[in-house]
């Protein structure tokens, strides 16, 4: 299923790239170009098999985000996080993933890890109210992902679009497009088949036998994984784009009409090629590392999960350092409204700052376990 979603994908470049623009002035994809990504396959392939997905590896979900990302970053977010929540809600009970996509199997999910509140225990599950912040594509979703502390303990709750508004506040420099907008609960009941207790997950309940493969990978390093999906893709588009460029651009106040006979431009254009086959490296060590013991129905240890969120992060500062060069290379009319290598720079510096990928939090996760020190820095390894 993957090798044909990806060629679909491909297939979408022209009208992925006409509405880029569009879609960042309105801070939001398209309705349009979600029923596009949607018909392409594009969410489908995350989804449990019964509900007619492919239940893809980690691996298939950075090439499915990177892919979309390469023609329009905001989207290929929006893939990443959508398809990631795809990935959480199948790991909840039978009776939530039958009401989520029972009725509609294309059914989009959204949400956010931060808890909000207050949550009142009653019969049958727990009332819930709070308000969730830079949840992408929560415009589009039709369930949302609200975190929340339950009887001490941070858990995942599902709840249908009725019972939440959403409230247009996204305005930012770069995923313009993500519509990362806040969403607002207020009295709604949550039946208990509809909450994930994540100190459950992050323990490793879900890496069982029992479970599908695609669903017991290593928890928390999977969804720190998946969110790389998208650098690579604007990495991948930007070194193309400045390479296509230097056959008739030339280096203003110098003699070459063409940068590409220019061995300066040549160096630039190399290092930024070896940074984002770096963060490939990285990406997809840890992408790998993952479906092999999903295979095997082991649990990694906590420094290989450790590592993984460590390569995600050193590959996202491989690709915002790749652009860098690149808009060097390239010479300021990188900046240009009208150019995309600008949004590009925009949308990977924004995406590298999400929680989940700052290398200041990873890095310091994964040294604590080098050196066998006590975790103290995240509940989230």
């Amino acid at each position: 299923m993957s090798a044909e979603v990806l060629t679909a994908i491909a297939g979408l470049a022209p009208r992925l790239t006409a509405a880029a623009g569009r879609a960042e002035e309105e801070r939001q994809v398209s309705a349009d170009t979600v029923a596009a990504m949607r018909d392409a396959g594009t969410f489908r392939v995350t989804r449990p098999a019964r509900y007619g997905g492919g239940e893809a590896s980690i691996r298939t979900h950075l090439d499915v985000s990177a892919a979309v990302a390469g023609i329009d970053g905001g989207a290929g977010w929006c893939t990443a996080l959508w398809n990631g929540s795809n990935w959480i809600t199948s790991l909840f009970p039978e009776q939530a993933r039958e009401d989520v996509w029972g009725a509609d199997p294309e059914a989009l999910v959204a949400g956010t890890l931060m808890p909000s509140g207050p949550v009142e225990r009653v019969s049958g599950g727990y009332r819930l109210s709070g308000e969730w912040t830079y949840a992408s594509g929560i415009g589009h979703a039709s369930w949302g992902l609200a975190a929340a502390v339950l009887d001490g303990n941070l858990a995942w709750t599902l709840v249908p679009r009725e019972d939440f508004e959403v409230v247009d506040e996204w305005h930012v420099a770069g995923m313009r497009s993500t519509g990362s907008n806040r969403f607002v609960v207020r009295e709604a009941f949550v039946p208990d088949h509809r909450v994930l207790r994540l100190e459950r997950m992050v323990a490793g309940a879900n890496v069982t036998p029992d479970t599908p493969v695609a669903y017991r990978a290593a928890f928390v390093p999977s969804l720190v994984t998946m969110i790389s999906g998208p650098l690579l893709g604007l990495g991948r588009a930007a070194l193309a784009h400045v390479i296509d460029a230097a056959a008739d651009k030339g280096i203003a106040y110098t003699s070459f009409d063409r940068q590409r006979d220019s061995a300066a431009f040549q160096l630039l254009v190399a290092e930024a090629a070896s940074a984002v086959d770096s963060a490939e490296l990285h990406a997809y060590r840890a992408a790998d590392l993952l479906d092999r013991y999903a295979a095997d129905a082991e649990y990694p240890s906590e420094l290989l999960r450790a590592r993984c969120r460590a390569d995600s992060s050193v590959a996202v500062r491989h690709v915002t350092r790749a652009l860098e060069t690149l808009l060097y290379a390239h010479g300021s009319r990188g900046f240009a409204e009208s150019s995309p290598l600008q949004r590009m720079w925009r949308d990977a510096n924004v995406a590298a700052r999400h929680g989940m990928l700052l290398p200041q939090v990873n890095l310091e996760i994964y040294g604590a376990a080098l050196v066998g020190a006590e975790n103290t820095i995240s509940p989230f390894t």
